[in-house]
């Protein structure tokens, strides 16, 4: 334990040190069992439990949270920490089981127009739901792609969060983000192992491949993160400009080709990110918009002769939702990313376009809900489709059943896990 993990510890100890434990005690334990249907066994047998406790401390809030999950059957999990965590963030525990890890600690204070969040948290930026533009904040877990909530799979970071509030009703936020962590991936042979060549380099035939392991920038004041973001409300629409400036958190996977051998780095490169939201409600309708212009991205190109090439891109989504309907939920949403280079042998679409459609219905009082979610490329006829049907047994208690596909060509961002789909059965218990 090193860094900002024996702070943590420290900072526990000395708040409990000559006081006594009280506070609120709560926690969620959920578990789920998934089939792959093409593989024809068993995918996953998780449980993950979550235990939180918070209290009164210095004129403030002290917020505790613990992870614990257990997947018997491994093959979604790492056997020992990967080294896209920095040494700030590391869970306690990794191994082909499961993780113990402190997931979040963070002390808040409100003043008068003033709020602080300092440690180990989440912050959410934008207004896109299923794909991310401005909502780069944290880094992310793939090892199940982006099938599990944006809530449990976003890897929270230590950092310093401080909002204030201006006398004409506007929020300037400023984030400072010392933690270099990066996102988790799925190991190697994983259901979920990007294996497409818009992120992994193609190893000719007879050549040996050389790979370089991907590891978090170092833990220094230089490496960290930091983003400002302005909120107002104005005319009835919620407005936000953003900028951050960090690490991207994918890996820029180059290779060099060197005789007979194919050497394939790892690394991470710094860019700019400039962007804004707006939302308005219109009755039984709500207009969503992000926009986000990104420096220094890197595409794989077959012509570079590392294999990449840099450019900005542009991204931007337009959403619509619709609650006009009892106890329904439509939305509906566009997004839009463009490359600004000309280069003909880019391997992604200098311009790429996605739909997403969410149908949500609850029903018997809302004891029953359905969930529908479909993300489509315009462009190369991929996607995503998942479905989930949950009951509420209790008032803590939640079953569902639920069923991921995907569909298109394995050299695609969805085709490539085609599979990978899978029925499943899991539960929520809040206590």
């Amino acid at each position: 334990m090193c860094g900002l993990r024996k702070f943590s510890v420290s900072l526990l100890l000395s708040a409990m040190a000559g006081s006594s434990l009280a506070g609120d005690f709560n926690g969620e334990l959920k578990s789920q069992s998934a089939y792959g249907l093409d593989s024809n066994n068993l995918q996953q047998q998780e449980w993950l439990l979550d235990l939180e406790y918070t209290r009164a401390l210095w004129g403030g809030d002290l917020t505790v949270i613990g992870r614990a999950r257990i997947d018997t059957h491994d093959q979604l999990n790492h056997s020992s920490i990967p080294a896209t965590y920095s040494a700030a963030r590391g869970p306690v525990v990794v191994d082909d089981v499961g993780t113990l890890e402190l997931r979040e600690m963070y002390w808040d204070y409100s003043g008068d127009s003033i709020y602080w969040r300092v440690g180990k948290q989440q912050v959410v930026w934008g207004e896109a739901d299923g794909l991310k533009l401005l909502d780069v904040i944290n880094p992310q877990s793939f090892r199940e792609f982006i099938l599990d909530d944006f809530d449990d799979s976003r890897i929270p970071l230590w950092m310093l969060n401080v909002e204030y509030s201006l006398d004409n009703g506007g929020v300037i936020q400023s984030l400072w983000i010392p933690d270099t962590t990066t996102h988790h991936l799925a190991p190697a042979g994983s259901p979920f192992a990007f294996t497409s060549p818009l992120f992994v380099p193609q190893r000719p035939e007879g050549v040996e491949l050389i790979l370089e392991e991907a590891k978090a920038p170092s833990l220094s004041l230089k490496n960290g993160d930091s983003g400002i973001r302005y909120l107002q409300f104005v005319g009835g629409w919620d407005i936000s400009v953003n900028y951050l400036y960090h690490y991207i958190d994918a890996p820029l996977v180059r290779s060099n080709s060197v005789g007979s051998k194919l050497r394939v780095t790892q690394e991470y490169e710094r860019s700019h990110l400039f962007g804004g939201t707006l939302s308005n409600a219109f009755g039984d309708w709500t207009l969503r918009a992000e926009l986000a212009y990104e420096t220094d991205r890197y595409h794989r190109d077959l012509k570079a002769s590392t294999g990449v090439s840099r450019a900005d891109q542009w991204s931007s989504v337009v959403g619509i939702d619709f609650q006009g309907f009892t106890d329904q939920f439509i939305s509906m949403q566009w997004f839009q990313a463009s490359i600004r280079k000309n280069s003909e042998m880019l391997v992604a679409n200098r311009r790429e376009e996605q739909l997403t459609f969410l149908w949500e219905s609850k029903f018997f009082n809302e004891v029953l809900t359905f969930k529908y979610l479909h993300l489509h490329s315009l462009d190369h006829d991929d996607g995503m489709l998942q479905t989930k049907l949950t009951y509420n047994l209790e008032s803590s208690l939640d079953v569902y059943a639920r069923a991921d596909f995907f569909y298109g060509d394995s050299d695609r961002l969805f085709g490539q896990f085609e599979s990978a789909d899978r029925v499943a059965l899991g539960f929520e218990w809040g206590f």
